[in-house]
């Protein structure tokens, strides 16, 4: 009797451990990578040029771009709605939230390679909605998020950047 109450205790603790684990570990990082640091550095090098504060990483925002991303790839589409339908505002209000929030999408086919990053900020930079979130002064924050998967057939690089207001 002992051995099977030990058992369950141990599956039981480790079931706690998987479930909550992932939020734990989520809530402390949410680092960065290469290609997503530099996708920030040149936006704050826009925002600079255009006479705007850089904006900084949020580890939250972060998090919930990199949802994002992961979602469209997963569900096949492409759109700042979510996969139930309901708007980037509702969602992004899940990880924070701030009284001003915006968001760009980007998709690079044939994955990211090497200056996809300066062809990302290009691309928004070339597109006035785009544009405009990029170097609105309402905006101080943002998370980053790129993942690589399919989109249909074809090999894709998608990527999200989740902008809000300060508070």
């Amino acid at each position: 009797m002992r051995t099977v109450a030990r058992t369950t205790f141990a599956f039981g603790c480790l079931l706690a451990a998987t479930v909550a684990g992932p939020a734990v570990a989520s809530a402390s990082t949410a680092r960065l990578d290469q290609k997503e640091r530099a996708i920030i550095r040149g936006i704050n090098h826009q925002r600079a040029n255009h006479g705007l504060a850089a904006v900084r990483s949020s580890a939250r925002l972060s998090r919930a771009a990199d949802f994002h991303s992961w979602e469209m790839l997963d569900a096949n589409y492409f759109a700042h709605t979510s996969r139930d339908g309901g708007s980037f505002d509702e969602r992004v209000r899940r990880y924070v939230n701030k009284r001003a929030l915006g968001e760009t999408l980007a998709m690079l086919g044939g994955g990211c390679g090497r200056g996809s990053a300066h062809r990302v900020v290009q691309m928004w930079m070339d597109s006035p909605p785009h544009r405009a979130i990029l170097l609105s002064g309402s905006y101080r924050r943002i998370g980053i998020g790129k993942r690589v998967g399919s989109l249909g057939s074809s090999k894709a690089c998608m990527v999200t950047a989740d902008f809000s207001s300060r508070k």
